[in-house]
């Protein structure tokens, strides 16, 4: 709809205009009218409108001085002329500033119809050039960024000076923002074409910065102006909102800041290089310069890693099964610590955590009828884990899982908690328990919790301990196994304390009780 602002010194003729015609049919609309010269002139600066329809003859001001002054501004701007006398003169004045038309108060409905008609004709013309040109000069700019961006090597011949001055690329600083969408498996570019559209109608209408395509990823080079922190929360919107119209989900990451065009390879690698190593920043926006990594610690090597993390996950059974819930968290946490230490790639973590989940959701199915842990969901909550894009909230979800999982065998009474606690000595005694790993599981002090199991079985927990590994050893010898059979078998690797500690407790040797009780 192309707007008409309506000029004449008589308010019946002004209102008349307005009622003439049915102006939306022919595709314009009257925005309001003026009065006189000086009100036309502060209403052209408000709106801007298409076609002004100016009377010539106005108290002040005349139609053709407001006409002259406005043509020197806006030499594209549509006028018509209204006048109540047929008086050549001025018509012949009007004719040199470019007027359109000159129309004879009462004015001719048909006529002016008429001119409407050819003059939405030729505007619709001139806004599809408009359109066109302007989508030249985008494809102009983004090529001349692509080129700019791309590795000396491959480099094209330095683009001249003055296509840099044409697509205005003289800025006070440059950065470059990569985009990767997260496609799903075969799909075409068709999405990605969409996102991009969409970004360029944003981001280059209203000159935030020149978007552009580079090898499988979007980008965005930032105009000075958008490079400030406050906005980029407004970019990341849009972006993500881009992405989302077509189903998609993103990662962004926003490279070094640099102050010249030659620079902006190195703006890109630092961005490329971030999003890269995504996996590992808890970002939930754009990850920048001063976004921090994961905590990587000192580096360690995959084998040294390994026994680490089955000890963690030895840890992890114990609390759920013990129900000390509390402690999931930090332990998924340190197994990702202990990955992250040893450079585990993104799928290998994943993978670990998978059979991590798996792992404990079996062991405590088969220990419990009734353990809560929904396994008609698991292949999809195993698929969730694959989908997350950063390390961090890949482990609450993990420890959120484990939770649920824990929860239906999670008590709290301490009387209830001792119990637990006892029976899975009587379950686990074959294993390497140790009084400091379930004051861990637990979150008490060894020290504390040494005094509640003493307190609770009138033993401490080694002797405890020992004793369910006796009477274990003592039924695998009353079954006729040799001695080193037995004191593996109740937990005990080695043979010749096992057999100290027999004689010890119970007044004769492993080898004795074997013979009279076989």
């Amino acid at each position: 709809m192309y707007s008409v602002l309506i000029v004449d010194d008589e308010l019946a003729i002004r209102e008349g205009l307005a009622a003439l015609l049915d102006w939306e049919s022919l595709g314009f609309q009257v925005i309001d009218t003026a009065a006189n010269a000086i009100e036309a002139r502060h209403k052209y600066g408000l709106y801007s409108p298409d076609l002004m329809i100016i009377d010539i003859r106005m108290p002040g001001r005349d139609g053709l001085e407001l006409i002259q002054e406005l043509r020197q501004g806006d030499p594209e701007l549509h006028i018509i002329i209204l006048s109540g006398y047929a008086d050549f003169s001025y018509a012949k004045r009007a004719m040199a500033f470019g007027i359109d038309n000159y129309l004879l108060k009462p004015v001719d409905e048909e006529e002016l119809q008429r001119y409407l008609s050819v003059l939405y004709a030729e505007l619709e013309s001139r806004a599809a050039y408009r359109k066109q040109h302007a989508a030249v000069k985008v494809w102009s700019r983004e090529m001349l960024v692509q080129s700019l961006l791309l590795e000396s090597g491959q480099q094209s011949p330095a683009a001249p000076e003055t296509a840099v001055h044409e697509a205005g690329l003289h800025w006070d600083s440059y950065q470059v923002v990569l985009i990767r969408l997260l496609l799903q498996d075969n799909a075409d570019n068709g999405p990605s074409t969409a996102v991009k559209a969409r970004l360029a109608a944003s981001f280059e209408e209203q000159d935030w910065g020149i978007v552009f395509s580079l090898d499988s990823y979007l980008g965005v080079l930032l105009q000075p102006s958008f490079q400030k922190e406050l906005v980029h929360k407004l970019m990341v919107r849009n972006i993500r909102e881009a992405a989302a119209a077509q189903g998609l989900e993103c990662i962004i990451a926003a490279g070094d800041m640099v102050d010249t065009l030659e620079e902006l390879p190195a703006s890109r690698y630092s961005a490329l290089a971030r999003i890269k190593e995504h996996f590992f920043y808890d970002e939930p926006g754009m990850i920048g310069p001063d976004s921090l990594k994961v905590k990587k610690g000192l580096p360690v090597k995959p084998e040294e890693a390994e026994p680490r993390l089955e000890a963690v996950l030895e840890r992890l059974y114990f609390a759920m099964d013990t129900g000390s819930a509390g402690v999931l968290s930090s332990l998924v946490r340190e197994a990702g610590e202990w990955m992250s230490a040893a450079c585990y790639s993104e799928m290998a973590v994943k993978s670990r955590y998978v059979r991590m989940v798996t792992f404990l959701s079996n062991k405590l199915s088969l220990q419990y009828k009734e353990p809560g842990l929904q396994h008609s969901r698991m292949d999809e909550q195993i698929q969730q884990i694959y989908k997350y894009t950063s390390l961090p909230r890949l482990q609450r979800y993990v420890a959120s899982l484990l939770e649920q999982y824990a929860a239906g065998i999670a008590h709290d009474d301490m009387e209830v908690l001792m119990k637990r606690i006892l029976d899975l000595i009587h379950r686990h005694y074959s294993e390497n328990l140790k009084l400091d790993t379930l004051a861990d599981v637990f979150t008490y002090s060894s020290a504390y919790l040494g005094k509640l199991f003493r307190n609770s079985t009138g033993l401490p927990f080694n002797s405890y301990l020992d004793r369910v590994r006796m009477e274990k050893a003592k039924e695998l010898l009353g079954q006729g196994c040799k001695v080193h059979q037995a004191a593996s078998g109740a937990g005990f690797s080695d043979v010749d304390y096992f057999r100290e500690k027999f004689k010890r407790l119970e007044g004769i040797s492993p080898s004795d009780y074997r013979r009279k009780n076989s």
